[in-house]
């Protein structure tokens, strides 16, 4: 409800670092939402005329060896990036919260071997291991989505799986189990 909503703004004000990072967030979000009308030229407009420009007040960031403007490309590469970031963090949050909750619900011999499993993800370097997984999968932009969405999976599955386990412990959970 709305009081949910003023009580978040309280805690968001309260810490400067994470309003500025929130700020950050946002402002990227809206560039990536609004390249179509903040690119001053098209992203893959050639123009042989204006290559390897140095920076200035008419192409902000210079040109390519394509005369192609580089803040514009920036800017509408932002829009793969932002897409890349939420796709990885909604495979990796979805397949955590499953695995992290069966592993804290069943508890057991279960749970131990969830928990070593993903002890042996988190074992290997991070981009490593999701470079071999790129690599193994095929070159294309989805299977990179993939691998590094599967690297960030035992975070959520850590994470998730304590919230599972000290809820376990509730009086309310203790109760429905009797009855």
């Amino acid at each position: 409800g709305r009081g949910g909503w003023k009580y978040a703004w309280y805690l968001l004000r309260r810490n400067p670092l994470t309003l500025a990072g929130a700020a950050l967030v946002l402002a990227v979000v809206g560039v990536a939402v609004l390249a179509p009308t903040l690119a001053p030229y098209p992203p893959d407009k050639v123009d042989f005329a204006s290559r390897l420009l140095a920076p200035g007040p008419e192409h902000w960031f210079g040109t390519d060896e394509l005369g192609r403007d580089i803040f514009s490309r920036v800017i509408w590469g932002s829009r793969a990036s932002v897409g890349a970031g939420f796709f990885i963090v909604a495979v990796a949050l979805s397949a955590g919260l499953v695995v992290g909750s069966i592993s804290g619900y069943f508890g057991g011999r279960l749970d131990t071997v969830i928990m070593r499993l993903m002890d042996i993800v988190l074992g290997f370097p991070s981009l490593i291991l999701a470079m071999a997984l790129a690599a193994a999968l095929g070159p294309n932009l989805t299977n990179a989505m993939l691998a590094v969405a599967f690297v960030r999976i035992p975070v959520y599955v850590r994470l998730v799986r304590g919230q599972s386990l000290q809820v376990r412990e509730r009086e309310f959970v203790k109760g429905a189990r009797c009855f």
